[in-house]
């Protein structure tokens, strides 16, 4: 399934927040707008209870003439019967005042109030009265109804005032809300995906820039040129780191590549050349077997390098042991010194293993033999003659496992050490081609050391001999 660009998920996401915003503002403004206009009839009613309280509760005022100020007080007089009242005393079957009319005749919902809105003494309520529809306006009132004390009795005052007009206007203002709300719902949706495209354009920019990386211009010191916002600093680093490392590691692969071919054609054009030379005329037999035996050492320098040359790009392939195993680091250096014993032996070269208790690493037998058994050839081949290799296991310090190889030779200049470990790197004191060295031994040592999570070190002093430590973590 396609993902949606980023262009489009910010355009939706803005989108719906303003839809939400433009909502519920609308429905905020809504519900403030109705309580305003609620509000206004709310006071009026208030001011005509309290002044019809005010009749009653007023001595030796006459019956019609009590009746004519509740007709002014609630506007009985005025042309179209704007409010309605009702006015009687709990127990009493006769109503103290009504303001139906032929012309006006009292709301059912004032001659009989719901009995739920029913206030406590003292108190009162306001509430809605349901009309029936006529044409666009609402037929409803909005009625208040208090109840007190008067002279042991309990006076209900009841008063309403039609709200039709209320809700037309609320209608009105709903559809203002709805064309403007959707008029600006509809401008954010036009807009919206232009000015993510406008605060993407360091983005797609970028793009552009990255679409133009080449094996060639890797080297720059920064391919997103120009100003970033700040959101992308932390991927301009990681991109320029990236392809730093990348630059670095084609680099590597360059130099790899030449120093191969350079490593390969020296063999060749000497085999050639002894080729040659026997075939330019007759030969002995010992002179054809001696020529035989050069081109045959060649040979093997060669398969040498390749054998090497593939264990690297093994190494590289997988940074992870595929299967570690237990394995005993104290029986596998042992069995080496033996090994090597034999063959220091016939160049007058020694090589002493000091015994330990039984240590163990997690890891792959192979390519841990293959470590030790580099280090200890170089430190014949590189050591001087008839001098002593000495190897030794130390549990610690904790949580490592330690495993020294010594030999006499210090002869390697301290600039040369941090380069030991370079692919085809050879110093001039310490590996030298005449030595048979490929220079790929030490870069398959550390790379041994880094997939078993440890680390080596190399160090060289005139007087004490060269020293390769590596630590490995315990099991």
């Amino acid at each position: 399934m396609r993902s949606l660009s980023i262009k489009l998920q910010l355009s939706l996401m803005v989108s719906f927040l303003a839809l939400v915003i433009v909502a519920v503002l609308s429905i905020v403004a809504y519900i403030k707008f109705e309580e305003s206009l609620l509000g206004n009839i709310d006071t009026t009613l208030r001011y005509m209870g309290g002044a019809i309280r005010a009749e009653l509760e007023e001595k030796g005022v006459p019956p019609e003439n009590r009746e004519a100020a509740f007709r002014a007080i609630t506007g009985h007089d005025a042309s179209g019967h704007p409010s309605q009242c009702h006015i009687w005393m709990e127990g009493s079957e006769e109503d103290l005042f009504t303001s139906d009319s032929p012309g006006a005749s009292l709301a059912p919902g004032l001659l009989h109030p719901p009995a739920e809105e029913r206030p406590d003494v003292g108190d009162l309520s306001l509430f809605n009265i349901a009309g029936v529809t006529e044409s666009r306006a609402k037929s409803g009132l909005r009625a208040l109804w208090m109840r007190r004390a008067l002279q042991g009795q309990v006076v209900n005052i009841l008063v309403a005032r039609p709200s039709g007009q209320l809700y037309y206007e609320l209608e009105e203002f709903l559809r203002l809300l709805l064309v403007s709300g959707g008029s600006v719902t509809l401008i954010v949706l036009l807009l919206v995906p232009r000015i993510v495209s406008w605060g993407l354009r360091s983005v797609t920019y970028a793009g552009k820039q990255l679409g133009q990386i080449t094996h060639r211009n890797l080297a720059q010191d920064s391919m997103m040129t120009g100003s970033v916002p700040a959101e992308l600093g932390p991927f301009k680093s990681a991109l320029d780191g990236m392809l730093g490392r990348m630059n670095e590691a084609m680099r590597q692969q360059e130099r790899l590549t030449a120093d191969v071919a350079h490593e390969l054609r020296t063999p060749l054009a000497v085999i050639t050349s002894t080729l040659q030379i026997l075939r330019m005329q007759p030969r002995t037999t010992t002179e054809y077997e001696e020529g035989v035996d050069d081109a045959l050492q060649d040979l093997r320098r060669m398969a040498q390098l390749v054998g090497q040359l593939l264990t690297l790009a093994r190494l590289d392939a997988v940074d992870k042991i595929p299967d570690p195993v237990e394995v005993r680091l104290d029986i596998l250096l042992e069995s080496l010194a033996e090994v090597f014993a034999d063959r220091a032996e016939q160049q007058g070269a020694s090589v002493v293993y000091t015994r330990s208790e039984a240590v163990c690493v997690q890891g792959d037998e192979a390519e841990l033999r293959q470590l030790f058994t580099n280090l200890i050839e170089n430190a014949l081949r590189y050591g001087p003659q008839n001098g002593m290799v000495c190897i030794a296991l130390q549990d610690g310090p904790s949580p490592w496992v330690t495993v020294c190889v010594h030999d006499r030779g210090g002869a390697i200049p301290p600039e040369v050490l941090p380069h030991l470990f370079d692919r085809f790197y050879r110093g001039d004191s310490s590996r030298s081609q005449a030595s048979g060295g490929t220079g790929l031994g030490l870069a398959i040592v550390r790379e041994i050391v880094l997939r078993h999570h440890g680390d080596i070190v190399i160090t060289s002093d005139p007087h004490t001999g060269t020293t390769v430590t590596v630590r490995l973590p315990r099991k």
